[in-house]
């Protein structure tokens, strides 16, 4: 989901939670699809074009597209139009979301948090992915690594990376679930 946010006359795609390689900072909805700077040395871009699954050619579609770096080519991420929902289209799709096996989400424990250049920087310079491992790359470099053996290795690190400590019964939720990682 992200939100469309207008001011003044300009209109701008806002989305606050899709992850790492997300975008940074707003996007102005500009048909000219300028590359923006991301963390470097990723770039990304909005573009609006058509995409291959369309089956009309002149349908248009807002694309949100990242590189990794200067040597990779932008890869569409997610697609949007400007169509208003309302409060029941979200009720269905994020039944959908959280439902359905088909959805990695519903697979997968995700957690991310960008890394911020230091005292007097405020600039986002990394990012730290938490899945069955979690790892810290800054600048687009991967810098640190580390495997989990066991659901109570991600339990530690999501307590000392993230600050996020479960209780007993959130942490009892976890076993026998699809995401669970078993002892090795």
């Amino acid at each position: 989901m992200i939100n469309l946010v207008k001011i003044g006359e300009h209109r701008y795609m806002v989305d606050v939670g899709f992850g790492p390689n997300g975008p940074t900072h707003p996007l102005k909805l500009d048909h000219s699809g300028s590359i923006s700077k991301h963390i470097t040395p990723a770039s990304m871009r909005l573009q609006w074009r058509n995409i291959d699954a369309n089956t009309n050619p002149d349908q248009r579609l807002w694309v949100y597209e990242f590189k990794i770096n200067d040597e990779s080519d932008f890869q569409e991420i997610y697609c949007f139009t400007e169509l208003e929902f309302l409060p029941t289209d979200y009720e269905v799709m994020n039944y959908y979301t959280s439902t359905s096996p088909k959805i990695f989400f519903t697979q997968k424990i995700v957690c991310a948090k960008m890394l911020l250049g230091g005292q007097g920087n405020d600039q986002i310079i990394g990012v730290v992915i938490l899945q069955d491992d979690v790892k810290w790359r800054i600048h687009g470099e991967k810098e640190r690594e580390q495997k989990f053996e066991n659901e109570e290795d991600r339990l530690k690190a999501l307590d000392e990376v993230f600050g996020i400590k479960l209780s007993l019964v959130e942490r009892e939720g976890i076993k026998g679930m699809v995401s669970e990682i078993k002892r090795q």
